[in-house]
């Protein structure tokens, strides 16, 4: 059972929330902290035991162990057009074009919109040291190694992935609404961002958007196994309905994105329970040990994750060889993101107007359905980024002081001025 603590604080003593579990069906613990001019160790100070189909809660109250140290101000919300201006500036500075800068930064900011703060601007210092060192290169005209009318090849060599990655979606729409189909695969460029910002753009045109990779470190372990072996290997895809924003899916084959982790790392949390194993097939909290590449993250399902790890071994296999970029292995062939942008145009099985409808009716069908206990509302996908889209752009987006920090040290080193905040 999920746990889901209604309010981040306890309304009389402002005790936060650190980590919850289920004991039973009907009985669950969550662990907090209550704020304080002291750092707490590892000892929580507050533990609540209840049941979640009453009001039933007990309180224990524990001293921490800590040691003493100033708290520091909490980091203020950045508005999204603010962190937009400041992100042209800083990939300009560092070498992008104009129109490229853009497209980085718009996604990246977007990424933080929508909830996805682990594909945001958490990424810009990565990004730029790449530039910088020459791994990330500007994208010129694309290199098309083999075409049909449905289907291209493309040799990213080395072009900023997000980039490229729009570029494709966008070439395998036009040749979707020429042909019904349009496939664009990509090898040898860098890091593609937030998958489901891409399947959209062709469910907007009408078409249904899937865009697969097998990209990213190998650090996903196969079922039944505890060394890295696999990319997350993610997958998109987009439809277009009759109202609303499009239903959209993005997931990883693994627990979760890389990137997740480092957020826990920047907040100095610790991972949920599940994630991630060690040599032994012990479960690990602490993120430290992944991000020095010392221990590995269980598929999509965890210790039940076959179905995850079959789902990653297919999109490996179609993302890899199609692409060019090799399967996974100790040395893939050519190296860098392998992904394939599908695009398939929906008048040619369908009436689009007619098609939308169903697509309506199924969300309004299933959204319907008497919610659980404790839920307040039942979301259809990619529901959740749009409402998070319009709270942050109102609100502006939290950031993590250590992110700031990393942002501001990279500004400064390119002379662009950090924005107030």
């Amino acid at each position: 059972m999920q746990i889901e603590w209604v309010s981040v604080t306890h309304a009389e003593w402002g005790i936060l929330f650190q980590d919850g579990w289920a004991v039973c069906e009907t009985l669950y613990i969550i662990v907090g902290r209550m704020p304080s001019q002291i750092s707490t160790t590892f000892v929580p100070n507050s533990i609540f035991v209840g049941c979640p189909r009453t009001q039933f809660r007990l309180y224990f109250l524990c001293r921490a162990q800590s040691t003493p140290r100033q708290r520091k101000p909490s980091m203020p919300n950045v508005p999204h057009s603010s962190m937009r201006s400041y992100g042209y500036a800083l990939f300009e500075a560092a070498g992008l074009p104009a129109d490229q800068s853009r497209i980085v930064t718009d996604h990246l900011v977007d990424a933080n919109l929508t909830g996805h703060d682990s594909h945001g601007i958490i990424r810009i210092p990565g990004y730029i040291r790449s530039i910088a060192a020459g791994t990330i290169k500007p994208v010129g005209n694309l290199k098309i190694v083999r075409e049909t009318p449905a289907s291209v090849v493309i040799d990213g060599e080395g072009g900023q992935g997000i980039v490229i990655c729009t570029k494709a979606m966008e070439m395998a729409v036009e040749r979707a609404k020429q042909t019904t189909f349009g496939a664009v695969a990509v090898h040898q460029c860098s890091h593609i961002g937030r998958l489901g910002a891409y399947p959209p753009m062709a469910a907007e045109q009408d078409c249904i958007g899937i865009l697969l990779l097998n990209g990213g470190g190998r650090f996903a372990a196969p079922f039944g196994g505890t060394s890295r072996r696999l990319p997350p290997n993610p997958i998109a895809m987009a439809v277009p309905s009759e109202s609303g924003p499009v239903m959209m899916l993005d997931i990883t084959t693994s627990m979760a994105a890389g990137g997740k982790v480092e957020v826990y790392a920047a907040r100095g949390q610790q991972v949920p329970p599940g994630w991630l194993i060690d040599a032994e097939g012990n479960e690990v909290r602490d993120p430290t040990p992944f991000q020095a590449g010392e221990i590995a993250m269980l598929p999509l399902g965890g210790a039940s994750g076959h179905k995850g790890y079959g789902l990653a071994m297919m999109i490996d296999a179609i993302a890899g060889g199609l692409s060019w970029a090799g399967c996974s292995s100790e040395q893939p062939t050519r190296g860098g993101s392998g992904f394939v942008a599908l695009a398939i145009k929906i008048s040619s099985f369908i009436d689009i107007d007619e098609y939308k409808k169903e697509v309506q009716t199924l969300i309004d069908w299933v959204k319907s359905s008497r919610t659980a206990p404790g839920v307040k509302k039942i979301y259809y996908p990619g529901e959740i980024e749009e409402e998070l889209r319009a709270a942050r752009t109102a609100n502006g987006i939290a950031v993590e002081e250590t992110t700031w920090g990393r942002i501001a040290e990279a500004a400064a080193e390119m002379g662009v001025a950090v924005p107030a905040v």
